[in-house]
């Protein structure tokens, strides 16, 4: 072995279809990590079983992407000390990709009812001395009755138990008791009926159920869409991902023992969930998990669930014989002894680097979604790395705050089919996110897309948080209830909160509530001297900001040449208007007005006595955080957030005015009166009133929290 070329040689050759699903692939991962963590150099040789599948596990992928394994391309001449074949009994042809393999000893796991004719084709491969090694006691007993000349192992080839993540209560992004099972796709891994799998299986009423491994269509069709079950395809998420979201894991399969879950119930077990199970597998899976009759599950969850003694008592019993039953360590004793005395190499650990938080603002109307993620970026803790994927063209923007940024452009630039899109968009954020390895993803937008959360979820495990602003308007967003997938979800604080009607403000029990969040605190704006200095205006003349916002959905520029008409009647006021960073319109020139582009605009409030805005979240935050009279004019676009509350909200405390867009006549006598030093006072003082400090800092603390979280 000593003498062969480095790049054919391993310790440990995985042989298997990577291509099964769900708890297949988490098994075959756990064991390269323990293989990995002993020092072993392993190899996984893809042998396919189905060609009608094309996607690897994730969990294996990421098994990969960590460099723990590597992928034999050519088997010839590959050879290793220990061969382990997954599947084998699923395995069809198995000479073509095998051709040219050799190991020292070959270990067959079988996880089913092993087909004779595939045996047979096995036997007749001779690639090193073959043992069997069934994952079960049925599997054992069926291998048993074959009654072959080949070894079997004195012990089932059972998983490692290992205990997961606890998610902490304050980073659930729901209150829903999660339930959830995972298992190969088919008729055989459910109950017969529609009426069955809704009698034993948890939907609404503060639970939800996800599943990985579909029912069959005739099921899944006489279930229909009221049941609110969640199918996770096995290429969406990873396994390990999946069970860390679980509070319960219920299984019932057919009336035929397929092939088990068996991994991840242990995983579950050993991670002090609730794990329940027909009554059949107790001797399987021993007293750490809740037997029970199919229609009884539900009643023996809801009963344990209410008596909190009771669940811990349970949590801590599944653990206990979890330890017994899976042993940690069991993977690692299995393949010491079956490799021997041989000398291992170095145990994998992952090279040290910088933490990374990887920030993806939606590409919005104006420049909210970029503007808060700055703010919460430029609070982090030094240790954790800020970097971006915007949506919006704001790239410039971003680096200028010394912030990296990559662009991707979001559907409505592209002009592409949504779904064309989000499919595009997940591949572009997995390459990212294998580029940079960020310990956590922070999305700020209205539409956590399928792409977004399936791009982060089959991944390695890091953070996925999403920062959503409340007072949504009357369009609804269709991935709302995307926040299940979420470890937390932020909601910007709202000084108009009690005026959200919307349907965020019916899932805040989903949320961290910070106080409003601003990109500048009032101590970082410039005096008026030096702002207006810097603005080229006149410090000693009165002057008023017209800001309107980019123009998506509405004409700014007709809007904005009436607002001009009507404060230039009133004497020496000096007019300034902002252009948007990422406005899809140039704005023309007015003569005796100055148009400004820069960002942030609100360093420069100070010298304005007053402005006319819109009431977007962060130019309605920012004027009562820093201060500055605003008559507001909101934009009422069915798709905007609920500006006319924010706006009215502001004229009831006195803290601003709420100009309809066809009251500008208005303009002339509240430009007038706004310029009265008495009245400035005033509303300066109802804006500090309603002012609650900045949330950006406690949002940032709660990101590092997070990402610390391995």
């Amino acid at each position: 072995m000593a003498s062969l070329p480095p790049s054919t040689a391993f310790d440990v050759l995985l042989i298997a279809d990577f291509t099964r699903a769900g708890d297949a692939g988490y098994r075959i991962a756990r064991e390269i990590h323990d293989y990995a963590a002993l020092g072993c150099r392993v190899g996984l040789l893809h042998v396919a079983s189905d060609t009608s599948r094309s996607v690897a596990s994730p969990d294996v992928e990421v098994c990969v992407r960590e460099r723990r394994a590597e992928i034999v391309q050519e088997a010839s001449g590959t050879v290793a000390k220990l061969a382990i074949v997954h599947g084998s009994s699923s395995m069809n042809n198995v000479a073509r990709p095998l051709g040219g393999v050799r190991a020292d000893k070959v270990v067959l796991v079988h996880d089913r009812k092993p087909d004779v004719t595939q045996i047979g084709n096995w036997m007749s491969f001779n690639i090193g001395e073959v043992q069997w090694a069934p994952t079960n006691r049925w599997v054992r007993s069926a291998l048993v009755g074959l009654n072959m000349p080949v070894p079997i192992l004195a012990e089932d080839w059972r998983p490692a138990g290992r205990s997961l993540p606890q998610r902490k209560e304050a980073a659930r992004s729901s209150s829903d008791t999660v339930y959830g099972r995972i298992s190969v796709a088919g008729a055989a891994q459910w109950p017969e009926s529609a009426a069955e799998v809704k009698a034993i299986y948890p939907t609404g009423q503060g639970r939800t159920f996800m599943a990985m491994g579909a029912p069959p269509n005739s099921l899944l069709n006489a279930l229909g869409n009221k049941t609110r079950l969640t199918l996770i395809h096995p290429s969406d998420m990873t396994v390990e991902r999946l069970l860390e979201m679980l509070d319960v894991f219920i299984y019932f399969p057919g009336l035929k023992t397929p092939t088990l879950p068996e991994a991840a119930i242990a995983t579950a077990m050993a991670s002090g969930k609730i794990v329940v199970l027909p009554e059949h597998l107790a001797p399987h899976f021993g007293p750490g998990a809740i037997y029970s009759e199919p229609t009884a599950a539900l009643e023996t969850v809801d009963a344990l669930l209410a008596d909190k003694e009771a669940l811990e008592n349970q949590s801590r019993e599944a653990k206990r014989h979890a330890a017994f039953q899976f042993p940690e360590a069991i993977q690692r004793e299995r393949v010491q002894s079956l490799l021997g005395r041989e000398k291992l190499g170095k145990p994998y650990r992952r090279r040290p680097r910088k933490k990374q938080a990887l920030f993806i603002p939606s590409n919005g109307v104006g420049m909210g979604h970029v503007t808060r993620q700055l703010a919460i970026a430029r609070r982090l803790d030094s240790e954790l790395e800020p970097i971006f994927a915007t949506l919006a063209k704001a790239t410039s923007v971003i680096e200028a705050f010394g912030c990296h940024s990559e662009y991707i452009p979001s559907q409505g630039d592209t002009g592409a089919h949504k779904a064309d899109w989000d499919a595009w968009f997940r591949f572009e954020l997995e390459t990212l996110l294998d580029r940079y390895d960020p310990d956590t993803v922070v999305f700020d937008g209205n539409t956590p897309t399928p792409g977004l959360i399936h791009a982060v979820l089959s991944g390695r495990r890091r953070s996925l948080v999403w920062v959503r602003r409340g007072m949504v308007g009357a369009t609804r967003s269709p991935f709302m209830g995307n926040a299940r997938f979420m470890d937390l979800v932020i909601e910007p604080g709202e000084i108009a909160a009690e005026r959200d009607a919307g349907e965020t403000a019916l899932r805040r029990n989903e949320v961290l509530v910070v106080d409003p969040i601003t990109l500048l605190d009032p101590e970082d704006l410039l005096p008026r001297a030096s702002a207006a200095e810097a603005l080229g205006i006149a410090p000693n003349k009165p002057a008023a900001l017209l800001h309107l916002g980019a123009g998506a959905n509405r004409d700014v520029v007709a809007l904005t040449e009436e607002i001009i008409r009507q404060l230039r009647n009133i004497p020496d006021l000096q007019i300034i208007v902002a252009e948007w960073e990422n406005s899809r319109h140039r704005m023309p020139r007015w003569e005796g007005v100055k148009l400004v582009k820069g960002f942030p605009l609100s360093r420069y409030f100070n010298a304005f006595d007053f402005s006319v805005g819109a009431a977007g979240y962060n130019s309605f935050h920012e004027a009562m955080a820093f201060g500055l009279p605003t008559v507001f004019v909101a934009n009422r676009h069915p798709s905007m957030d609920d500006q006319g509350a924010r706006a009215a909200f502001a004229q009831d405390n006195s803290a601003g005015f709420d100009l309809p867009e066809d009251q500008f006549f208005h303009l002339r006598s509240l430009g007038e009166l706004l310029l009265k030093p008495e009245t400035q006072e005033f509303v300066r003082a109802q804006c500090r009133q309603l002012y609650r400090g900045n949330g950006a800092g406690t949002a940032a603390a709660k990101i590092v929290e997070l990402a610390g979280r391995r």
